[in-house]
């Protein structure tokens, strides 16, 4: 049976160059990056960036709490390869976001940008479910996704036939499955797409606690 995510994660390989030069230095989401920072204990603690991308997320919290331990995690080689180019040093582990068992740690906070996106709805329970368990019990985590019409889910293909998988939720359906992964949500928001983004679209980004 084709793994819809994997047939994704092979895309985001192939072209984690461009996608890192159109993405990495927006600045759209900073104020959402700065609300989980503000989480964060004083002095050393750790943040997760799962689903990481280039590393955007991670570089915000670089830069503004120095002192935290970083780890990125993708299961894009290519993208944790752009995450080193621009971040090193930094921690990077390969990983499909379903199956976090290799991390030991705990967390102080976490960011999962735009991963959810690329999971159906079974897989992306798995997923917060493992976010879950590598947090610490209120700690915060900052979710941001594409949000639209669930009809609309389905491969993308470019003109080369790659092909990227999307599933679109709708706000609501995305706040019941935190609640059912065992997150409080505490702030939300909806922004238009960035001007760069390919397909015109709404983001949903939503500041939970971990229970």
């Amino acid at each position: 049976m084709q793994d819809d995510n994997a047939v994704s994660v092979a895309t985001f390989d192939k072209y984690a160059v461009n996608y890192a030069e159109k993405y990495f230095a927006l600045r759209d989401y900073d104020a959402y990056y700065a609300l989980v920072a503000a989480t964060l204990p004083a002095g050393p603690c750790k943040f997760l960036d799962l689903a990481c991308g280039p590393g955007n997320a991670a570089a915000y919290i670089r830069e503004h709490r120095p002192q935290t331990e970083i780890l990125c995690v993708d299961a894009s080689l290519q993208m944790l390869a752009e995450v080193k180019r621009r971040l090193d040093p930094v921690e990077l582990l390969a990983a499909d976001c379903r199956d976090l068992g290799a991390i030991q740690v705990r967390f102080d906070a976490a960011a999962f940008c735009f991963g959810l996106s690329y999971f159906d709805d079974a897989d992306a329970a798995k997923v917060l479910s493992q976010l879950h368990q590598v947090l610490l019990p209120g700690s915060s985590m900052l979710l941001a996704t594409v949000a639209g019409d669930p009809g609309l889910s389905g491969a993308q293909v470019n003109a080369a036939g790659d092909k990227v998988f999307n599933f679109y939720r709708q706000q609501a359906e995305i706040e019941q499955m935190l609640a059912n992964a065992g997150f409080q949500v505490t702030q939300a928001a909806t922004l238009h797409s960035p001007a760069t983004a390919s397909v015109r679209s709404n983001d949903v980004l939503v500041l939970c606690e971990r229970q």
